[in-house]
Order: structure tokens, then C-alpha cells, then sequence
């Protein structure tokens, strides 16, 4: 891929500025709005988990797909591969973390699809809503009781059919480099009998990332996202074994990717 254009600084900070608020707007429209219709809808808790998983994915589509990129935020140039997710259901989704808006795109891309988060989002109020009431698990690392705890949710997502996203680096990579895996999502994959299937999320200039300067890029930037055919088990696999391999797949991906770009043009250290 290749790096866009220079964008006029002021109109950069404008626009991506307008992107950010709206952004936190719609959050206190959320909680505002979706308290009463939640309390509305509690005698019948099944629809209600239906109706508001299928509200948020289709808010956080619209939010990420069409209105950013209608305040030039950003450009997406390719979403590859999404139909590898319903032929295989349940899966556990497996992706790169570079830019905070990585989990928005994928569960606005995957109905049906519960994720693993950080315990320090679960204090803030719409991400305390769908961590107590949906399918967002919330696990601190550090916990060995919030590990066990949070795997045996992740299980049970699984058990119903639907997916799971993980992004085994843990948080956002400092670096164009892919850190090292956890192979808590690969021993989840392995005890439900379901396969793995590995995403790349790739920007041509770092965005919302652990990077100076990327809260507003000066360039215009480019979003690829693929979903890679899924990786199954095999017999006599193990956790890392099966790890190792996504781990290969989706670096040798990003590399390709990265050919051109902010991130091979002007690497950061780790």
C-alpha cells in the first residue's frame, strides 16, 4: 500500500476533531437512550439481548464504515474476506492491535460476536452496561480469579454459537511490529473445537495508536481490513503450536501491507 497525500493541518485537526466529538456524543446518546428501552424490554431478556446486539452492530457499521470517512477521518480501501465468518460460526476472531479503532470496525463487521476487553474499560458506564448485560467479557491479566472467570464466559459464547474476537497482544503494539501472542484465545479455540480465524486491520499512517502524532495524521489514511481464511486445528495441536501459526500468518500479512507506508517509512521503537 502506499502513504496518501499531505492534508492541510488545520482542516486535519478540524474535521478529525468533529470525528472525536461525535464519537463521545454517541456514547452519552447510547446510555441515554438504551437504559429506558433496556429496562423496557426486561421481561423478555433473550429479545432484548438480540435487539441490542443488533443495534450496536449496526450503529458501530454506520459509525466506522460511513460516518468517519464522511468527516475524512479516514479511507477504507478494502474489506476482504468477511463472508469466511458465517460458514464457520462459531469462531474465535484473532487480530493485529495497532489503532484504538480496531475492535470498533470488527464488531461492527461481526454480528454475533462477543469480545474479550481490558477490566480498565469496564468502568466506563456504556462499557459497564455491555460487559454486565451482552457479550463483552471483561478479563484483567493480572488476576488469576479474573482469568478463570472470564474464560469460562468466553466458553459459553462459544457454546451458543457465536463468535469470539480477541486480540491476544494484549493492548496496542508501540511499534509496526507484531508482539508476542497470549494463547488464552488459542486454548479457548481448542477446548470448543472451533477454528481460528486470523483478521488484519491495516492503516497507512498510525491512527489513535501508541504513537506520537497519530491522534491527527497530517496524511490521508488508508484502512485495509482482511479476514484470512480460517486456521483449524490439528491433531496432536497445542495451544502455542496453533498460536505460532496465526502469529506467522498475520505478520507475513502486515509486512506485505506495511511496504510503503508510516510504518516501514518511519518505524517505531519498542
Amino acid at each position: 500500500m502506499k502513504r496518501g497525500p499531505n492534508r492541510f493541518f488545520p482542516a486535519v485537526v478540524f474535521l478529525t476533531g468533529l470525528g472525536y466529538a461525535s464519537y463521545f456524543l454517541s456514547k452519552l446518546i447510547f446510555v441515554a437512550l438504551g437504559v429506558p428501552l433496556f429496562l423496557l424490554l426486561t421481561p423478555w431478556p433473550a429479545a432484548r439481548q438480540r435487539f441490542f446486539q443488533r443495534v450496536l452492530t449496526g450503529f458501530l457499521g454506520f459509525f466506522t464504515r460511513v460516518w468517519l470517512p464522511l468527516f475524512r477521518v479516514y479511507r477504507i480501501i478494502e474489506i476482504s474476506g468477511r463472508d469466511k465468518i458465517e460458514p464457520t460460526r462459531p469462531v474465535v476472531l484473532v487480530s493485529n492491535h495497532r489503532g484504538f479503532m480496531d475492535s470498533i470496525f470488527l464488531l461492527g463487521l461481526s454480528p454475533r460476536t462477543g469480545a474479550l476487553t481490558k477490566s480498565a474499560h469496564a468502568r466506563q458506564p456504556m462499557y459497564h452496561l455491555l460487559v454486565r448485560y451482552f457479550d463483552l467479557v471483561s478479563v484483567n491479566r493480572d488476576s488469576l480469579e479474573s482469568v478463570t472467570t472470564a474464560s469460562a464466559r468466553c466458553r459459553q459464547i462459544l457454546a451458543d454459537g457465536k463468535n469470539l474476537l480477541v486480540f491476544p497482544e494484549g493492548s496496542r503494539a508501540r511499534s509496526g511490529r507484531l508482539q508476542p501472542f497470549n494463547r488464552l484465545a488459542f486454548d479457548l479455540a481448542l477446548a470448543a473445537g472451533v477454528p481460528v480465524l486470523p483478521v488484519v486491520i491495516h492503516s497507512t499512517e498510525p491512527f489513535m495508536a501508541k504513537v506520537p502524532g497519530s491522534v491527527f495524521p497530517r496524511r490521508q489514511n488508508f484502512y485495509c481490513i482482511r479476514f484470512l481464511d480460517p486456521e483449524p486445528s490439528r491433531p496432536g495441536d497445542n495451544a502455542r503450536a496453533l498460536c505460532d501459526r496465526v502469529h506467522w500468518r498475520i505478520a507475513q500479512e502486515l509486512k506485505s501491507l506495511d511496504a510503503g507506508t508510516a510504518w516501514e517509512i518511519n518505524p517505531q521503537k519498542s
